[in-house]
């Protein structure tokens, strides 16, 4: 794609590109940095490689999009820009959440988040404040945000806007006994991998849970690094821990390895990668996409997209085929190129009855 970006690069120069150009861009760009150094912290956060934009890329994004909304581009650089994967386009923006997000916020209205379900393809935005506010604004929010989703050209969701629930504490939560004993327990847990940790013992996370809402028996959760063979040791540590403290509880220990390595590639893949393919694939019709996935196994990346056709439909081969091009030419553009590295992956397209159609 970087090739492509350079015709266009030098074909707006020559034509369309002057010093007044040139003053406002950078006058923009240097705006751009100064709200988003006005931005919350972790409303700043873009596609993580995107994170490094220096000015001139800044730049050149913003001169971009003067060539790509220009009424005056010519036929063949128009040419040239239809032959940029569209989720290559996807990947040099803002994900579509902070675009949202930002949009109503300089819009004065009180959100609490957005967020959007792949069941039901909505896209959830929740307001904040009183319920005369909430009626006041919903349906000029609503109209907003469908404005700029389907700027995008994104056709294939719809929007929900609904006031925040408060949640109304529960007076009796800290004499539940189930409660305490897990509070308990996890405060054995963290002193116990902690000092572990600083023994040079390989865990990398952990935690509690319940197998099922109505039992009392508390499960012990700690991923840890596929190298580390001490298991028993660790065991015997948390059992200690937990008898010290005389917690007469139900509870099972289970361990989680990884492979450190692997668990890099998956994280750069869920960070960098996936949700880019996500966002586009399923905001677009044509792909009749209803659900996506995915899994890391024996080094490879597997991609899940389940559908609304059936296997037997004639255009099943051919929506199959157009999916996996999409994806094809988006991981191998030169963008991806050091992102994706040589891990290899597969394209799996099922249809309505997770049956594989392709």
């Amino acid at each position: 794609m970087k090739k492509e970006l350079k015709k266009i690069h030098e074909h707006y120069r020559n034509n369309y590109y002057d010093e007044e150009i040139a003053n406002r861009i950078k006058d923009n760009v240097h705006q751009n940095i100064r709200n988003s150094d006005m931005l919350e912290p972790k409303k700043k956060q873009q596609w993580s490689f995107m994170k490094k934009i220096s000015y001139a890329t800044a730049a050149c994004v913003m001169l971009f999009g003067l060539f790509v909304g220009s009424a005056f581009v010519s036929p063949a650089m128009a040419e040239v820009a239809s032959k940029i994967p569209f989720l290559s386009k996807i990947f040099e923006q803002e994900p579509i959440f902070d675009v949202l997000t930002k949009e109503l916020k300089d819009k004065g209205y009180d959100i609490d988040g957005t967020g959007y379900t792949v069941q039901g393809k909505t896209y959830h935005i929740t307001v904040a404040g009183s319920e005369e506010y909430y009626n006041q604004v919903k349906d000029d929010i609503k109209v907003l945000a469908e404005d700029v989703i389907s700027s995008r050209g994104y056709d294939s969701f719809k929007v929900e806007v609904n006031k925040v629930r408060a949640i109304e504490p529960d007076a009796d939560l800290e004499n539940n006994p189930k409660y305490q004993n897990s509070q308990q327990v996890s405060d054995v847990l963290r002193e116990v991998v902690s000092n572990l940790q600083q023994q040079g013992y390989k865990i990398d996370t952990y935690g509690i849970s319940f197998p099922s809402p109505d039992t009392e028996e508390i499960r012990l959760n700690l991923d840890i690094e596929d190298t580390e063979k001490r298991t028993d040791d660790i065991e015997i540590a948390i059992v200690e821990g937990i008898e010290k403290e005389g917690l007469a509880i139900d509870y099972t220990i289970e361990f989680h390895p990884f492979n450190v390595p692997g668990r890099e590639i998956e994280n750069t893949w869920t960070t960098d990668i996936l949700p880019v393919i996500w966002e586009g694939i399923l905001s677009i019709k044509e792909y009749k996409t209803e659900g996506v996935g995915y899994s890391y196994k024996n080094g490879t990346m597997n991609i899940f997209f389940e559908t609304s056709i059936d296997k037997s439909d004639n255009d099943a081969p051919e929506l199959a085929n157009k999916i996996e091009t999409a994806i094809h030419e988006f991981l191998q553009s030169d963008d991806l190129k050091d992102i994706v590295g040589d891990t290899p992956y597969k394209v799996v397209v099922r249809d309505k009855d997770s049956n594989e159609i392709n």
